[in-house]
């Protein structure tokens, strides 16, 4: 996938102070949403890709973009920064105990050496989301953003899924989230979060495979289960034709209608950047 960037014409690189930043980090590459807080209006998406094969290599990368990218000199009212990893664990809070990151963490994934684990809460889920990031990214994203605290991607689709579902306790939902060859797969019944999860893939059957086997142990219904569609996954794609014969209620998922998005954001699907776009209205 190619490099993105898109600005409104009425992005003020001067009033950048009242704005609000959204970095979403993973082995892809790097996305970047800004919003103009006063308008509620995202005036600007940018996207630097990688497509790494691995999480030791982000620092470098990253660091590159933020040096190259002016945008990343200039001070914000507020930052969300996200990072994705199939390395987590969420516990239930009512489980958690200080001091037990990496007990929890350790128990059923491996650790892999220069990584650090961090925390963050998802409040409507009611569970402490338990992941690892590389100590050096950490330490930079920490000292270029120091009130900022990093979040699993997941937070914005659970969260806001969960947000969403306050008002339909019966609906049931299957949200899947596309990166290159990962997706999270989340699972809410109504304001509940039923499962969670992120699967590598390889092929389409991979992930008929994984989807099929989560509606079948927590026994979904094909006919009233919506399963809707996010990220990097082309309308066209076959899978998801697929799924429609399977899964009765299969959509791509819109933007929220609370804000309002530039006019130069439609040279993209919608649902491409849902989650990144969400991120600020689940704090």
């Amino acid at each position: 996938m190619r490099d993105i960037c898109f600005i409104d014409k009425t992005f003020d690189s001067t009033q950048t102070q009242t704005y609000h930043l959204t970095i979403q980090i993973s082995l892809d590459g790097c996305l970047i949403a800004v919003l103009d807080i006063s308008k509620g209006k995202y005036i600007m998406l940018k996207g630097h890709h990688f497509f790494l094969k691995r999480p030791r290599l982000l620092f470098k990368h990253l660091s590159e973009v933020f040096d190259q990218d002016e945008l990343f000199s200039s001070t914000f009212k507020s930052v969300d920064i996200l990072y994705a990893t199939r390395k987590f664990t969420l516990v239930p809070q009512t489980l958690y105990t200080r001091g037990s990151l990496d007990k929890f963490l350790w128990f059923n994934n491996v650790q892999e050496k220069g990584h650090v684990v961090i925390k963050n809460l998802f409040p409507k889920a009611g569970s402490i989301c338990i992941f690892d990031i590389p100590q050096n990214l950490k330490e930079y994203l920490a000292l270029k953003y120091p009130k900022s605290e990093i979040k699993h991607t997941l937070f914005p689709l659970v969260e806001g899924a969960l947000k969403r579902n306050l008002s339909f306790p019966q609906r049931v939902q299957v949200h899947l989230n596309f990166f290159k060859d990962s997706f999270e797969l989340v699972v809410v019944n109504g304001s509940i979060l039923s499962g969670c999860n992120i699967f590598y893939y390889k092929t389409e059957r991979d992930i008929l495979y994984h989807v099929l086997f989560t509606f079948d142990q927590l026994k979904l219904s094909p006919e009233t289960t919506e399963m809707v569609f996010h990220g990097q996954i082309p309308q066209v794609a076959p899978v998801y034709h697929l799924f429609k014969k399977y899964v009765r209620l299969t959509s791509f998922a819109k933007l929220d209608t609370t804000y309002q998005y530039s006019y130069t954001f439609s040279q993209l699907p919608e649902h491409y950047n849902t989650s990144l776009l969400s991120a600020y209205k689940c704090e």
